[in-house]
C-alpha cells in the first residue's frame, strides 16, 4: 500500500501500532527485517521512508507494497538526514491515528522479537519506552573504538542531561502516539543521529514518562554504516546546547498541528520549524528590500518530504501583491553606492556565463540599479518590478522599459525570447517559486542563462543563529536548501552551470543599523547612537554562506513541477 490511497480506508481503520524504519541502500536487508517484523506482530502496519537508494531499495519496496496492505512506503527525492525522516514516522502516525508507533534501524541490529517487550512497557503506563544495550541485561556488539565512543557518549548525556537512563542515542524507541500529537516535533531540530538524544532530554522536560528495555545490539548485517564522520562533532555540539538548555531552564514548546500541504512536492508530512512571533502593522514597510523589522518572525513551516521551509499557506498575506505594489523605499537609495558595487562585482563574476551581449531581463529589478551596469555593459535591457514607486524610479535612472507589477500581470507585454534572464533575492518571495523558474524558461531562447540569488537556509551561519537569522523575516515566504534547488532546475529545464556564495556589499553605518535591529530591544537602544558616527560611504562585503547565487543553462522543456520530481505518491485531491 502506498500513501496515494485513500486515508479514510487506510491503517487507522486496521492495526493500530505502526513501526516504522529508514532506509538508504537497505537492499540486502529489508525482506529479512520485515519477515521478522511480522513474525513479531503479524498485525503490526510496516512504514518505510526511502531516501532515493541507488540499489534498487525503494523500487523493492514498491512492489512489496503492492503485495501487502500491511506495508506502507513514502519516497523522498534525496538523502535528508536521519532525524527528518524520523520525524516524518511521527507526524505519520498521528496523522493516520495509530495508538502506538515503533521505531528501529533497517539494518537489522535490532532484533523485532523485542517489540512486544518494549510495548508491554507502554501498557504499564511508559510514554516513551527506549530498547537499551547498556541498561541492565543489555549487551552490544560494538567493541574497541565504536564502543568507547558510544559509551562515553551515553554516559556523558547521562550525566549532563540529569536524565537517570543508560541509553539515548539508539532509534529502537516505542511511543505512545497521543503524546506524540501533542510533543512530538516541537524544537526537534537536530537532522542527524543527534536527533535521537534529543528526543529523550525534549520528552523528558515535557514531563512524560521514559522507561528502557534490555535489548541485544547486533552489528549491521550487511552493508556498510551511513554514519558521517562530523556525526560525533555534531553530537557533542548538540549535548553541550541541551545541557546548556536545561541549566536555563526553558519550558518546553507544544507541537503545532500545520494543516496545510507543502508548495513544494505537495506532501502533508510539515512541521512547524519556526513559531511566529508578531511585532508590527504587517503594512507595506515590512517588504522594503532595506526593512528593519526583524523583531516580527513568520511561522516557518519544513517540509519532511523534500526539505522545503516554507510560510504556510494560511498564514501568508492574501494582499501580498498590494503590499509590493505599495513599497517605497527611500534608505535603499541612500545606500545605492554599496549596492551598486554589488552589482558591479556581480556582473564580473556572472559574465564569463552569458555569452554574447544581447536581451536582458530581470524580475524584480527594484530600483533598476542591476540595469544600469548591465546596460553600461552593452546589453538591451528590461525589467519587471511590482513596486509603483520603484519601477518608476528604476525607469528614471535607465531609461528602458519596466513593467510595474509580476511575471504574470506583466506577461502579455513581455516579448521573449530573452539571452538572458535574472532575479537578485526574489524566489523567496514569491507564492510559487518553482513555477517562476518554469516562466523564466518560456522566456529564454533556446540554451538561454537564467542567473539567481536566493536564502540558503541549510548554512552554517542560519543554523546558529535560529530565530536571530536576520532573513527570518515576514517578507521571505521560502527557506531553501541548495540541493533542493538543483533539483528544481532540473525539472524546470535547466542544466547547473555554478553555484556559490553571493556576495553584498553594504555601508558600515547600514550594516550597524542591521546588527541593533537583530539586538533584544533595551540594548538596540542603547548602542543605536553609535550608528550616527560611522561612515556613510565606506561599503564592506558580506558573504556568510546564507545567500547563494546560482547560473544554469536553458536545455529542456520544465516539468509541470517539483509534485513530480520522485516517486512520492501523496493525495493530490
Amino acid at each position: 500500500m502506498t500513501d496515494s490511497q485513500d486515508k479514510t480506508a487506510g491503517p487507522q481503520k486496521r492495526q493500530r501500532t505502526l513501526v516504522f524504519t529508514a532506509t538508504y541502500n537497505e537492499r540486502s536487508n529489508i525482506d529479512i527485517l520485515l519477515q521478522r517484523i511480522f513474525a513479531a506482530g503479524p498485525e503490526f502496519d510496516v512504514l518505510v521512508v526511502d531516501d532515493n537508494s541507488t540499489d534498487g531499495t525503494g523500487r523493492h519496496l514498491e512492489e512489496l507494497a503492492k503485495a501487502d496492505p500491511r506495508i506502507h512506503v513514502v519516497h523522498r527525492p534525496a538523502k535528508l538526514g536521519l532525524g527528518t525522516a524520523h520525524q516524518l514516522g511521527m507526524v505519520y502516525a498521528v496523522q493516520y491515528n495509530y495508538d502506538r508507533l515503533v521505531t528501529m534501524d533497517a539494518d537489522l541490529s535490532h532484533d523485532p522479537a523485542s517489540i512486544p517487550a518494549l510495548l508491554e512497557q507502554l501498557e504499564q503506563g511508559a510514554d516513551l519506552v527506549i530498547g537499551s544495550r547498556y541498561a541492565p541485561g543489555g549487551s552490544s556488539d560494538y567493541e574497541g573504538y565504536r564502543r568507547f565512543i558510544s559509551v562515553s557518549a551515553n554516559t556523558l548525556a547521562r550525566l549532563l542531561l540529569g536524565i537517570p537512563l543508560h541509553e539515548f542515542t539508539t532509534s529502537f524507541r516505542a511511543f505512545r502516539v497521543d503524546m506524540l500529537r501533542s510533543r512530538r516535533c516541537a524544537k526537534l531540530k537536530a537532522g542527524g543521529y543527534s536527533y535521537f538524544m534529543e528526543t529523550v532530554y525534549r520528552l523528558h522536560r515535557a514531563g512524560f514518562q521514559v522507561a528502557e528495555v534490555p535489548i541485544q545490539f547486533r552489528d549491521r548485517h550487511s552493508g556498510v554504516s551511513k554514519i558521517p564522520k562530523f556525526e560525533v562533532f555534531r553530537g557533542i555540539a548538540k549535548l553541550m546546547h541541551l545541557a546548556g538548555s536545561r541549566m536555563i531552564g526553558r519550558p518546553s514548546v507544544p507541537a503545532v498541528n500545520i494543516e496545510s500541504r507543502c508548495s513544494g512536492c505537495g506532501s502533508t508530512y510539515l512541521m512547524q520549524y519556526h513559531a511566529p512571533s508578531t511585532d508590527g502593522d504587517g503594512g507595506a514597510e515590512a517588504y522594503r528590500c532595506s526593512s528593519m523589522g526583524h523583531a516580527s518572525k513568520p511561522q516557518v513551516a519544513l517540509c519532511l518530504h523534500c526539505g522545503l521551509m516554507q510560510v504556510p499557506p494560511e498564514a501568508q498575506p492574501a494582499n501580498l501583491d498590494d503590499l509590493y505594489a505599495d513599497v517605497e523605499d527611500p534608505l535603499y537609495l541612500q545606500n545605492a553606492k554599496a549596492r551598486e558595487i554589488t552589482f558591479e562585482r556581480l556582473f564580473d563574476r556572472i559574465e564569463q556565463h552569458l555569452g554574447a551581449k544581447g536581451r536582458l531581463l530581470e524580475v524584480g529589478a527594484y530600483c533598476g540599479l542591476f540595469l544600469e551596469v548591465a546596460a553600461r555593459r552593452g546589453w538591451s535591457v528590461e525589467g519587471i518590478e511590482p513596486s509603483r514607486w520603484a519601477s518608476g524610479i528604476a525607469v528614471q535612472r535607465t531609461g528602458a522599459k519596466v513593467h510595474q507589477g509580476t511575471v504574470e500581470t506583466a506577461w502579455e507585454a513581455l516579448s521573449p525570447p530573452y539571452d538572458v534572464v535574472v532575479a537578485w533575492d526574489v524566489l523567496e518571495h514569491l507564492r510559487e517559486p518553482y513555477a517562476f523558474l518554469a516562466q523564466a524558461n518560456g522566456l529564454l531562447k533556446e540554451n538561454g542563462i537564467l542567473c539567481f540569488s536566493t536564502l540558503d537556509a541549510a548554512a552554517l551561519f542560519p543554523q546558529v543563529m535560529g530565530r536571530r537569522w536576520p532573513w527570518l523575516m515576514d517578507m521571505h515566504l521560502y527557506y531553501f536548501t541548495r540541493p533542493l534547488l538543483r533539483r528544481w532546475l532540473l525539472r524546470a529545464g535547466f542544466a547547473e552551470l555554478f553555484n556559490a556564495d553571493y556576495r553584498h556589499y553594504t555601508t558600515i553605518q547600514y550594516l550597524w543599523h542591521k546588527i541593533v535591529a537583530l539586538l533584544p530591544g533595551p540594548l538596540g537602544a542603547v548602542v543605536r547612537p553609535v550608528g550616527a558616527v560611522l561612515p556613510t560611504r565606506w561599503a564592506v562585503p558580506i558573504s556568510l554562506g546564507d545567500v547563494v547565487l546560482f547560473g544554469a543553462r536553458k536545455i529542456d522543456a520544465p516539468a509541470p513541477g517539483p509534485l513530480a520530481e520522485s516517486i512520492l505518491k501523496v493525495e493530490v485531491n
